[in-house]
């Protein structure tokens, strides 16, 4: 059985699942709009944001933030984070358009790295290209462009991975703005972690619902 998720709804629920598992609201803001795009492409990364978010929850996330200072990025844990990384990678996109290539270290999940780095493809109208293994992902202000072999897009983890500007001209794919179709039980797994951002109902709360004994309108 599957499930049918809007990409508001994408976001909205993967945002809440990587709250969940510790990161902070900002990279979970992040990791809720990789998960969005790649939906728009029909690409799994609702599924690939769950898994990793699985393996991250319980750990101190700030293990996985990258050492930016050396080549190849590195961090202190055993992984680089795709949407972490991505957002750093973002935070250095003027770099990346004056012609500096990144280089990264072991990295998880590297299509939710090429979808964080979309977003900021986006931003200045360019084109970002994320290559690892024997694929490369080119993300335009509004499209989509895949090189290589396709089987290498959902790997959990790569040695090695390169960010940089590139001179494309016409994506291969533009956005659907058609629902996300979702395995079931992926997406009972991503909305059990994302009710546990909902505060917990309380006397207070309660008594405070509705109009009251009062209503004026």
């Amino acid at each position: 059985m599957s499930y049918n998720l809007t990409l508001a709804e994408t976001e909205s629920y993967l945002r809440k699942a990587a709250r969940a598992c510790g990161l902070d609201w900002g990279i979970a803001e992040e990791a809720g709009k990789a998960a969005r795009w790649l939906a728009a492409f029909n690409l799994p990364g609702p599924e690939i944001m769950l898994a990793h978010l699985q393996n991250l929850e319980g750990q101190d996330y700030r293990r996985f933030i990258p050492d930016c200072s050396i080549q190849p990025w590195r961090s202190g844990g055993e992984l680089l984070c795709p949407v972490i990384t991505g957002a750093a990678l973002a935070d250095r996109s003027a770099q990346m358009l004056e012609g500096t290539q990144f280089e990264l270290g072991r990295t998880a999940y590297p299509l939710l790295l090429a979808a964080t780095v979309g977003q900021a493809a986006r931003c200045h109208q360019t084109v970002f290209t994320t290559a690892w293994s024997g694929v490369r992902v080119s993300c335009f202000e509004n499209g989509l462009s895949i090189e290589g072999n396709r089987d290498d897009l959902t790997l959990a983890v790569v040695d090695a991975v390169s960010c940089y500007r590139d001179d494309l001209e016409i994506p291969q794919q533009m956005p659907s703005t058609l629902a996300y179709q979702i395995d079931s039980a992926a997406f009972k797994m991503i909305d059990e972690l994302a009710f546990r951002t909902y505060a917990p109902a309380t006397e207070a709360s309660r008594a405070g619902a509705g109009a009251g004994l009062t209503d004026n309108d």
